[in-house]
């Protein structure tokens, strides 16, 4: 172990010790109050700089417990929380069952590879299992340096079956005709009435749509103000609200008069449940620093230095809608949630509107993705090119 140098500085004590050799660097902190203190802190930091910081000394740890260290010291800290939130996910359903019980320093890529199969066969998405692999990649990669728990990494080189499926949920195009069944299932002053206008005919994420609040729309100018995201609850975390999926989405949104009467019409409505219901109406909150979503009645208090969210999506009593309950209502409608963004790009370049303009529409910083992603090769593309045809060979 690296030497300990604790001195006297005043009337305080710090702790000193080296980093690296060439050139000279150290790790230094003050203001103890006893030798000892400085002492026990600096043996401590020792350590955690030692390991990378994942608060783990013992030479020999379960992956389990390396993973649990990883995502609360390392990734919780330097990425957003539902990244967080998705890397614990995939850990948990996918990894723990088969390596989790392990030593990490016995974890071999046979080990990896078997997994992998396993997953395969059990009918998981190529997407997913890749997903699986990103995070086992980036917390081996982290065991290796600078945690230096040991030398290798076992997903390297491990190849996922090409039986795993390339598309597991699909991606439907809702048609006009679709779309007016859908308005009649759900007419004002139906809960999802609104949300699914919202994402039928802007495209924007289920989480944009159930974290927009009125100070975000501006009925004069026609636009929508992307700031924030809605995540769901977890069985660890109530929902919280954060910035957009990306910086790109962070973006302002033009609507049209549909939407625009739409919204009209809704915000009446519910400015009508909230006068009705008066003190016991739900008001939304979100909470200093941890940005979790907080319900209170409006008779109630607002909690210190919360930010009163005037959310857009709500039932009659100012709840916001749930998400997966709408999920599994549209489900049973043979949709899901990213239909609605499918078809708005797809239609749109379709109608001919540029893949950058679209992309820039969705949030995407480059428009291969929404080409890629997003749009389809739908009837009326097919006939266009067909008409090329006898114009260019």
């Amino acid at each position: 172990m690296a030497k300990i140098r604790v001195r006297k500085r005043g009337k305080t004590y710090s702790y000193s010790f080296d980093i690296s050799k060439k050139p000279r660097r150290m790790k230094e902190k003050g203001g103890f109050a006893t030798e000892q203190e400085a002492f026990d802190a600096g043996t401590a930091a020792y350590a955690a700089w030692k390991t990378g910081n994942v608060g783990i000394t013992s030479a020999k740890v379960t992956l389990d417990e390396f993973v649990a260290s990883w995502l609360e010291n390392v990734v919780k800290g330097s990425t957003k929380q539902r990244t967080y939130e998705i890397y614990k996910y995939q850990y948990r359903a996918y990894m723990s069952p088969y390596v989790g019980m392990m030593l990490l320093q016995d974890v071999r890529p046979r080990d990896i590879d078997r997994m992998v199969k396993e997953l395969a066969g059990k009918g998981l998405s190529h997407g997913t299992i890749s997903a699986v692999m990103r995070v086992a990649h980036i917390a081996f990669k982290y065991a290796i340096y600078p945690s230096e728990l040991i030398q290798t990494n076992p997903t390297e080189y491990i190849k996922i079956p090409k039986t795993a499926a390339k598309k597991v949920i699909k991606r439907t195009i809702i048609s006009k005709e679709q779309f007016s069944e859908l308005l009649a299932k759900f007419p004002f002053p139906h809960r999802y009435r609104i949300l699914i206008m919202i994402a039928y005919y802007t495209g924007m994420r289920l989480g944009e749509v159930l974290g927009l609040a009125w100070d975000d729309i501006s009925l004069e100018k026609k636009t929508i103000s992307v700031s924030r995201q809605l995540c769901p609850a977890t069985s660890d975390a109530p929902a919280y609200f954060d910035t957009p999926k990306t910086a790109t989405s962070a973006r302002t949104v033009y609507i049209g008069t549909t939407l625009l009467s739409a919204l009209k019409q809704w915000r009446t409505i519910q400015n009508g449940y909230r006068l009705k219901l008066g003190i016991v109406y739900q008001i939304a909150y979100e909470m200093p620093d941890s940005r979790t979503l907080y319900l209170l009645p409006r008779k109630e208090a607002a909690p210190q230095n919360a930010k009163e969210r005037s959310l857009v999506c709500t039932d009659r009593f100012g709840i916001p809608v749930q998400r997966t309950s709408l999920i599994e209502r549209l489900r049973t409608l043979g949709l899901n949630t990213h239909s609605f963004r499918h078809t708005h790009a797809t239609r749109l370049i379709e109608a001919g509107a540029k893949p950058v303009d679209v992309a820039a529409r969705l949030g995407h910083a480059d428009a291969t993705i929404t080409q890629n992603l997003y749009t389809h090769d739908t009837v009326a593309m097919q006939k266009e090119t067909a008409a090329l045809t006898d114009k260019i060979l």
